[in-house]
């Protein structure tokens, strides 16, 4: 059984619970926004693009061999409640494709199948986020300096980084500078979600630069002024 293929959802491990991959379903990659407006005279109607790509569906079909300590019935409503007690998005990867994860909601029914006593099947779809990320982007990345980083992937990434110092404190990123006014100790930039705070404390009112830092595939150059002591970067390398 340890070499079914399985799937990891919600920090537990599917086996947790006796389930097994028995078919990954055919998904199409992330499709690009995009609006097509018409316009009156002209040919062909004007593409607007909205500056992001659409989430994208993932299904299973899962099987249930019921190797537990559960009866199939706890089993079964021990599964709806890992799939469905909190919403949001998780860390969704599976055996297939080990080196990349997902960032998934599940919201639908947990309906199971009974096929045999203690077996029994799954169709589950998820709703990811359109990007798949390479778990080595979760991995921290120390500058004390200056550094050279490359991004592996074909994609810009939307990294956390977080600036060690006190006073104005100045970030350079491929040529870009980015201010932040008045820090004490450290700050944290988040580029995903486009903000900046001190664990539990918001500071958007110290940075002072329009954007957020992005990687760019390939080499980037990561630099900062006197007032800043190190940098750690989390990069969250990603892809479609």
């Amino acid at each position: 059984m340890e070499t079914l293929p399985y799937l990891y959802y919600k920090g537990t491990n599917s086996r947790y619970y006796g389930l097994y991959i028995k078919e990954k379903g055919v998904y199409k990659g992330a499709a690009r926004d995009l609006s097509y407006i018409p316009v009156a005279g002209r040919s062909g109607d004007l593409i607007i693009d909205n500056g992001r790509y659409k989430n994208v569906s993932i299904p299973y079909k899962l099987e249930l061999v019921n190797t537990t300590a559960y009866a199939f019935e706890e089993l079964s409503r021990a599964i709806n409640k890992w799939l469905l007690s909190e919403p949001g998005y998780f860390k969704l990867w599976d055996s297939y494709d080990p080196d990349y994860y997902r960032l998934a909601s599940y919201s639908g029914e947990v309906n199971i199948e009974q096929e045999l006593r203690q077996c029994g099947t799954l169709d589950i779809i998820f709703n990811c986020k359109p990007y798949k990320y390479a778990k080595s982007g979760d991995n921290s990345i120390g500058i004390e300096t200056s550094a050279h980083i490359n991004n592996p992937e074909a994609y810009s990434c939307e990294p956390y980084i977080k600036l060690y110092g006190s006073g104005n404190l100045q970030l350079h990123v491929n040529g870009k500078t980015y201010r932040f006014n008045d820090v004490d100790e450290y700050i944290e930039i988040d580029s995903e979600i486009r903000e900046c705070y001190k664990g539990t404390t918001a500071l958007n009112n110290k940075m002072v630069s329009d954007g957020f830092p992005e990687l760019v595939p390939g080499d980037n150059f990561i630099s900062r002024n006197a007032s800043v002591t190190r940098i750690e970067i989390i990069p969250r390398w990603r892809t479609i």
